[in-house]
């Protein structure tokens, strides 16, 4: 078990929920300030970052 892939693994979750509740709540004002494409950018992100941590945890758990 890896300590170090953990810890990123939680870092990549948290960043991805902190980032896709801010363009839940202010999708209007990104839209506005971005054109369509910006809050669609912060959601490919977090959800990149979603599949990232979800990655690392179970790279943390491998059998070396």
């Amino acid at each position: 078990m890896k300590l170090s892939h953990i810890t990123i693994s939680l870092v990549c979750v948290f960043a991805a929920s902190n980032l896709m509740q801010m363009a839940n709540e202010k999708f209007e004002l990104i839209a506005a300030d971005y054109g369509p494409l910006g809050p669609l950018f912060i959601i490919a992100t977090g959800f990149f970052l979603i599949i990232l941590g979800i990655v690392m945890f179970f790279r943390a758990f491998r059998k070396a």
